[in-house]
């Protein structure tokens, strides 16, 4: 068995990515094609065997399906250890991904579903497994149907096949059918529309062979239009005679509102990689408290500062300071001033008391104490509010210099408050102050230069500089917009920079969908990255250009093959991937176009048909349709005069035909002499216009032919025919006259007179003509 791999080579060309799938011996890989640098999908028989025959059919199969919504097969290798061949790669989830959604996000890929159907049985193909894994939707949610794997080509008898795309005739062991794939079609709608399928799972086989599925509903049971559930159940129908075939499913889906077309964007676009396709990233962390950020940024900044949390302490130790010196620092002084100092070791009395002191300055020197210890008190509390209001705008990470200085200044006041030294102290507090007033006047546009430093950072991929200005930036400002976002996007932006390449390469490689994957994840984590957003347009744009030339060329083959409907797809496929474009519309024009010829060919066909059979109404009606698709078509003109006036002869010919006795008058005989005259006269006379001359000669002669009719009277009535004169009283005379309808009329004085009508005929039996007056009046 033939052991595949990841960047396995095969036939020198095709470049394995990543297993898609097994089944009957083979696998299908993602793989590179080498010379056009596209991604294929390849199909390689891996077990030894009468395999390669069955691959090889398969792709004969595939091969003559060309339709805007069927994946293309590409080339054939016949590798003897590893045959193998090469397909569309469709990069998308199956249908299955529209289960229970609205009616008009499923029916119209189902639509384009049943025209392929319709293309491969025109070819003579049958698919034998239409089922949701076997239809994959591309990124713009349009369908296509693969794996022909366990196709029937004219009917033959082929084995495989999955359960659910059985039918009772399949399952039979009758011979395959368009309305076996109609029947899975069935199937697949109603899984779709109501979410569940039509058959249980513990004996799916005997359902499809027998039992008929409850009418189809939604999701939530509520009913659908009646046009979709009749659908379903026609195509559900256990007889095949009773299901529709792919055209009348397309044409009772459009009957129903909903016209074919992709599926929405919104069932493709998040679809999940493949683990071997993850393309790697970092959590991205958010700040969901905005405190946070200032503290998180203190706390990673520069060490030479003073954290908050010391700041915090020192804070605190102060106020108990300020408090004890308040309360507790008057009395003591006091206390001190009133009492002897203590001897200690071998100190003296004498030495160890204070000097003599005047009793009358005593109190005023304790006064002056207290002012002085007040108001550096109070310089202090000035001094310490600026330090925590700068403290709070992260000046120990932008202060520099002017910063050190005053925290010297402050410590060393602190130092002489404790020394009891007052003015020292409030000369620091205040060199201090004056050293931090300066620097408040500053924040704003330290922190507008911050930012904009942060951004030019930010914009020069410089990681490092943006992280750092961006948390001085929100340390300055905890609560400031653009500098929290700034902060997040140069979190991100080593990843995002990585992405954004990723993408580039991959775009160069012509690995599209993997660029632009790239670019958007990138974008995620950055909305405002424009290198990767530009790149993620020019991306799409290529994607959209080579979707559009893709639809544009299966439009083109479809075309050229005469396949108008598949043409009309792709055609409008094209036309909603660039909706300004002239070419789908030229391409739909020639479409129309060849519709129109084809129709025009066939009626004319049609009409010349009906010539030859002598149907002349009904060629007539054949040549006016041509002119209502085209009026100035002359062989259309000239058929029309020509059904009509053999109408009109075929009618008159009829008329003396079916009223023969009429040939009789003059007139009537020499016209329809004439017309035989003519009939005889023309050329290339079919049998029936012969037949109905050679019937009206005949009557001819018939109606010259005199007959001898016998009239009996009374000889006293006074007898006399209408068109053929009086012939008085007789008893009994003779007349001849030729075949028709004849009027006798009887008077006699005294009687009440009599009309007879009687008629001449060759073909009756002529009794006398009796014309007497019996009624007295």
């Amino acid at each position: 068995m033939q052991e595949l791999k990841r960047g396995q080579q095969l036939a020198g060309r095709y470049t394995l990515v990543r297993r898609l799938g097994s089944g009957g011996g083979a696998e299908t890989w993602l793989a590179t094609d080498r010379l056009s640098k596209a991604a294929v999908a390849a199909k390689v028989q891996t077990r030894p065997g009468p395999g390669a025959d069955v691959l090889k059919r398969e792709w004969q199969t595939s091969i003559r399906l060309v339709h805007a919504h069927i994946a293309r097969a590409f080339e054939f290798h016949g590798d003897d250890e590893a045959p193998f061949y090469t397909m569309q790669y469709v990069d998308g989830p199956d249908i299955s991904v529209l289960s229970g959604a609205p009616l008009q996000d499923i029916l119209p890929p189902i639509a384009l579903v049943a025209d392929a159907l319709r293309y491969a049985h025109a070819k003579g193909v049958v698919h034998r497994d239409v089922k949701a894994g076997n239809i994959l939707l591309d990124a713009n949610g349009a369908p296509y149907l693969i794996d022909f794997g366990v196709a029937s080509v004219d009917a033959r008898n082929v084995g495989g096949g999955s359960l659910i795309a059985a039918t009772p005739q399949s399952l039979a062991g009758e011979a395959p059918q368009p309305a076996d794939d109609i029947f899975a079609l069935g199937g697949l709608l109603y899984e779709l529309l109501s979410g569940r399928s039509p058959y249980s799972a513990a004996s799916t086989e005997d359902d499809i062979r027998s039992r008929v599925p409850e009418t189809v509903t939604a999701p939530d049971g509520s009913p659908l239009p009646p046009a979709v559930s009749d659908l379903v159940a026609r195509m559900l129908a256990k007889d095949p005679q009773d299901r529709p075939d792919a055209a009348g499913v397309i044409a009772a889906i459009t009957a129903a509102g909903f016209q074919p077309g992709p599926a929405s964007a919104k069932y493709v676009s998040g679809v999940r990689a493949i683990a071997d396709e993850v393309i790697a990233t970092s959590a991205r962390k958010r700040v969901t408290d905005a405190a946070a950020v200032p503290e998180a940024a203190a706390l990673q900044g520069d060490e030479s500062g003073i954290s908050p949390r010391t700041l915090g302490i020192a804070l605190t130790v102060a106020l108990i300071l300020l408090l004890g010196v308040v309360f507790l620092l008057p009395r003591s002084i006091d206390d001190v001033a009133d009492e002897p100092a203590a001897v200690t070791d071998d100190a003296t009395a004498e030495e160890a008391a204070p000097p003599a002191e005047d009793p009358a300055t005593a109190p005023l020197r304790r006064d002056e104490r207290v002012e002085a210890r007040l108001e550096t008190e109070r310089v202090l509390g000035r001094l310490l509010a600026r330090m925590r209001t700068l403290e709070g705008r992260a000046v120990q990470r932008w202060g520099g210099l002017r910063y050190r200085q005053a925290t010297e200044a402050y410590e060393a006041g602190d130092a002489a408050y404790l020394e009891r030294d007052y003015d020292t102290a409030q000369a620091r507090y205040n060199e201090a102050f004056e050293l931090l007033e300066p620097l408040l006047t500053e924040v704003d546009a330290v922190f507008a230069r911050t930012l904009a430093d942060a951004e030019t950072a930010l914009e020069n991929g410089d990681t490092a500089e943006a992280l750092r200005l961006y948390e001085l930036a929100v340390a300055i400002s905890p609560s400031h917009g653009p500098a929290l976002a700034g902060l997040a996007r140069a979190k991100n932006l080593d990843e995002v920079l990585r992405l954004t390449e990723q993408g580039m390469e991959l775009e160069r490689n012509l690995e599209l969908d993997a660029a632009r994957r790239s670019f958007e994840r990138a974008i995620e984590l950055d909305p405002q990255w424009e290198v990767a957003k530009t790149g993620l347009a020019r991306v799409q744009e290529t994607i959209k250009q080579m979707e559009f030339d893709q639809r544009m060329t299966e439009g083109l083959t479809a075309l050229s093959e005469g396949d108008y409907l598949a043409a009309r797809a792709a055609f409008r496929v094209a036309q909603q991937i660039k909706p300004g474009s002239p070419e789908p519309a030229d391409g739909l024009l020639q479409v129309d176009q060849g519709l129109r010829l084809d129709s025009i060919s066939s009626l004319e066909v049609q009409a010349r048909s009906l010539e030859q059979q002598e149907q002349w109404q009904a060629a007539a009606d054949a040549y006016e349709e041509i002119l209502e698709l085209d009026g100035n078509l002359t062989f259309a003109q000239q058929g029309l005069a020509r059904a009509n006036s053999m109408t009109a002869l075929h009618k008159q010919l009829e008329e003396y035909i079916d009223n023969p006795d009429s040939l009789s008058a003059p007139r009537t005989m020499q016209t329809a002499t004439q017309l035989v005259v003519d009939i005889t006269r023309m050329e290339n006379a079919g049998p029936r216009l012969i037949e109905q001359r050679d019937e009206l000669s005949r009557l001819l002669k018939r109606a010259a032919t005199p007959l001898t009719v016998q009239l009996v009277s009374d000889n006293l009535t006074d007898v006399s025919i209408y068109k053929v004169g009086k012939l008085g009283t007789f008893e009994s005379t003779q007349l001849s006259l030729r075949p028709g309808t004849y009027v006798a009329v009887g008077s006699r004085p005294g009687f009440r007179d009599v009309r007879l009508e009687f008629r001449v005929a060759p073909e009756i039996d002529m009794q006398p003509v009796v014309v007497r007056c019996e009624e007295r009046i």
